[in-house]
């Protein structure tokens, strides 16, 4: 098969896929979907063994009469020896292709290309108690066989009362039919024994479901390119493996990888926790043509339970999950697993408990690679013993590769790869490589992915024990001593450039302009300070000259506090009276941004930034230079404020507090907002200012929290809000007063930041 009808295959088990998505989540459809394509390969294998027995008589086995005397003959023959070679047995009228076509009784042209979903809707042949007792008859078709632990509840998942499939007995039912009859439209292949499509497929569709299943994706698949690195590790040198294990298998995936990197496999063994991951490891095996007899996986937990108690292996792999609890029973202190080591590893972080659980099943010619959080190689306590242990008593470390972050499904921390050996062709030294930069991946939509040369970098410097400048490193034993057996790979492979030489002079020239802006805001505060006997704000911590400011407000637009000459009484205009608004408008470029629109908040960007900024926002002329906002620069000029926005960070924000930025970088306000233009008469930064009070957006919050039967705001209710307002005069000053706390915090905010030379 081509490459390209590989792809069609996938593409076309992924589209019967879509009939299961969005009537229940990732897991659960995956369930059903790999359900249904196990059973379909379950009966073409089947058919093609049947065919083969009965070549010589002619027969076909579709054709059996399995009611007459002879066909009982046949049947029971064929049985015998599949149930012998294939460890299960299924009849003619079971078959999957048997049961698609009875699905459609006689209303329907089975043979078509295409049918629709209405044909199958009306197709009136129920086939739901049919399919149920074909997938009870294939399990116990091993009973008392040596298969039988193999096939033992393996459909258990496959629900076919559930309510997700349908509301009724007859919704069921044409869900199932349809997917049943587009599935045995797709040739499997099976008779092509150089190829392993159907496999690799469906190793497709567990990557792709994996890939929507978010932190459950953990629990059953180790995404292939770090499975193909830790294959190729335990591989290495070997053409031939007696045996390979996996304490916590999965999907059995990594195992299969295995496989795939040497000529043959005697036994595959396995353990997994959870059921239903299990049941999917043990149809993954036999998709991949692994006869019952060679693998051995069990159901269990791996640290409390162990199932293969006294085995050794040639070659372990593993992803556990990450820093997962154990019970460290005390009793496991007297275990052979752990008695050496003298101590446990801790009950919130099971790591190096299977590190030493794998260690003890790994063979002495055997070659071991696990995948860890980065954390394991730097933690102390328990874990630090064990590491020292590992290294300066038994010396099986053998390779430390660390690997991106984010290249995990469910989960974004930093990892790596312990590879070990019992007896060590390079004892004297350990090998560091650090695969971790962004030389050496390539970042898919949300997720980091190892690319072909990345993985070949890898193996090529694991194998030659390569040192390369910035990306490996072969660190003596000695030297890991002297770092108290810290394995952080920083410390043995320096990824850093060379220095850049440091312009002292551009340095002092920002400092001393930095210390001018400051003593100029100072010298104006100060004198605003000593108007309104208030105490100057001294220092430079930025967090509490920020609350310094909004104290400022409080008592201001109180009216707490007053200018001594200004004895005018403030009036309480509506927000209507002294502003013009526009309902409904969009800009498309960053020239309309810039004449003088100012926005309050940009709530889709980078929420903890923004949050840190928004003082800024209304204390300068320009939001500070921000990589992911600073083509859209927030200017002195018109408040914008969101009422009943369709999107939910407009909805849900508190003020106005909305950029939306598209795909296409432009920027764009929603149509539900509001433009608010100062008329003649008031000072434009002291509306800024009073707008930011507590007072006001408490009040706008508790609009849209629904207070007084309100789920949103609206334009009555903001044009009907009373704002306090003085005289022009007075405004400018406390204006004033804000601009000069405003440049000292700009002052102070600008030394924290980088500065570019």
């Amino acid at each position: 098969m081509t490459n390209d009808q590989k792809k069609q295959l996938e593409a076309q088990l992924w589209n019967i896929a879509d009939s299961l998505r969005g009537k229940m989540n990732a897991d659960e459809f995956r369930d059903y979907c790999l359900g249904f394509i196990f059973y379909k390969y379950l009966s073409e294998r089947q058919h093609l063994f049947a065919n083969g027995i009965l070549a010589e008589d002619g027969i076909d086995f579709l054709t059996i009469d399995e009611s007459s005397p002879q066909g009982q003959e046949y049947l029971e023959a064929v049985a015998e020896e599949s149930i012998a070679e294939l460890g299960y047995f299924l009849k003619p009228s079971e078959l999957f292709g048997s049961l698609a076509k009875r699905a459609l009784g006689n209303q329907v042209d089975t043979d078509k290309d295409e049918i629709s979903d209405e044909e199958l809707e009306k197709s009136s042949i129920f086939i739901l108690g049919d399919l149920t007792e074909v997938l009870n008859n294939i399990e116990r078709s091993t009973m008392g066989n040596e298969s039988e632990e193999d096939f033992d509840h393996l459909f258990e998942d496959l629900d076919l009362t559930s309510t997700k499939l349908g509301r009724t007995p007859k919704a069921k039912n044409a869900l199932i039919a349809k997917i049943l009859v587009h599935l045995n439209k797709i040739d499997f292949r099976l008779d092509d024994s150089e190829s392993d499509v159907l496999g690799d497929a469906y190793e497709y569709l567990i990557g792709q479901f994996a890939s929507g299943a978010g932190k459950k994706a953990g629990e059953f698949y180790t995404p292939q390119q770090v499975s193909k690195v830790l294959a190729k590790i335990v591989t290495t040198g070997k053409d031939r493996l007696k045996s390979v294990y996996d304490p916590t298998c999965g999907s059995g995936s990594l195992l299969l990888r295995v496989a795939r990197e040497v000529e043959s496999v005697g036994d595959f063994y396995g353990q997994e926790m959870n059921r239903t991951t299990y049941n999917l490891a043990r149809m993954n095996m036999i998709l991949h043509g692994v006869h019952y007899r060679n693998f051995d996986l069990k159901q269990e937990d791996t640290l409390e339970h162990p199932q293969h108690k006294g085995m050794r292996f040639e070659a372990v792999v593993a992803n556990p999950p990450f820093s997962a609890n154990w019970s460290a029973n005390k009793l496991f202190e007297s275990d052979d697993r752990f008695s050496q080591y003298g101590k446990l590893a801790p009950t919130s972080k099971a790591d190096f408990a299977f590190v030493q659980h794998m260690l003890h099943h790994l063979d002495e010619n055997g070659t071991m690679a696990v995948v860890l959080p980065h954390g394991v190689l730097f933690r102390g306590g328990a874990e630090g013993h064990i590491r020292q242990y590992l290294i300066q008593e038994r010396n099986w470390l053998d390779a430390v590769i660390g690997l991106p972050a984010n290249i995990f499904y469910g989960t974004s921390i930093p990892t790596c790869i312990l590879v070990l050996k019992k007896c060590r062709e390079q004892p004297e030294d350990v090998l560091f490589i650090d695969a971790s930069s962004t030389d050496h991946f390539e970042k898919v939509k949300n997720q980091n992915y190892l690319r072909d040369e990345d993985v070949e970098k890898i193996i090529t410097t694991y194998r030659e024990r390569l040192a390369e400048d910035k990306y490996s490193c072969r660190a003596s034993l000695q030297e890991i001593a002297e770092n108290d057996f810290n394995l952080n790979i920083p410390r043995y492979v320096n990824t850093f450039g060379d220095e850049e030489e440091i312009d002292l002079g551009f340095i002092t020239q920002k400092l001393a302009q930095s210390q001018k802006d400051l003593e100029s805001a100072d010298k104006i505060i100060r004198e605003f300070c000593d108007e309104l006997d208030l105490p100057f704000p001294h220092g430079c911590n930025l967090h509490l000259l920020q609350i310094y400011r909004q104290g400022v407000m409080q008592k201001l637009f109180s009216r707490q506090i007053r200018f001594p000459e200004f004895k005018d009484a403030w009036i309480y205009p509506t927000l209507g009276k002294v502003t013009k608004y526009t309902k409904g408008f969009a800009f498309k470029s960053e020239a309309y941004l810039n004449s003088g629109v100012r926005i309050i908040r940009a709530s889709d960007l980078d929420s903890q930034k923004i949050r840190q900024e928004n003082q800024k926002i209304y204390i300068s002329q320009e939001l500070a230079e921000n990589e992911r906002i600073k083509k859209y620069r927030i200017c002195k000029g018109n408040i914008i404020i969101s009422t009943v926005g369709s999107k939910p960070e407009l909805r849900s924000s508190a003020v106005g507090r909305g950029i939306y930025v598209n795909n296409d970088g432009e920027g764009l306000l929603n149509q539900n907002l509001l433009k608010f233009e100062n008329i003649e008469g008031i000072n434009n930064r002291f509306l800024f200012g009073q707008i930011n009070t507590p007072r006001y957006i408490d009040y706008i919050s508790s609009i849209q929290r629904g207070n007084a039967n309100q789920s949103n705001i609206t334009v009555e209710d903001l044009l009907n809000y009373k704002i306090s307002f003085t005289s022009l005069k007075e405004q400018e000053k406390i204006a004033n007063f804000l601009t000069a706390i405003d440049q000292k915090i700009d002052a102070v905010f600008l030394q924290t930041q980088k500065t570019e030379q």
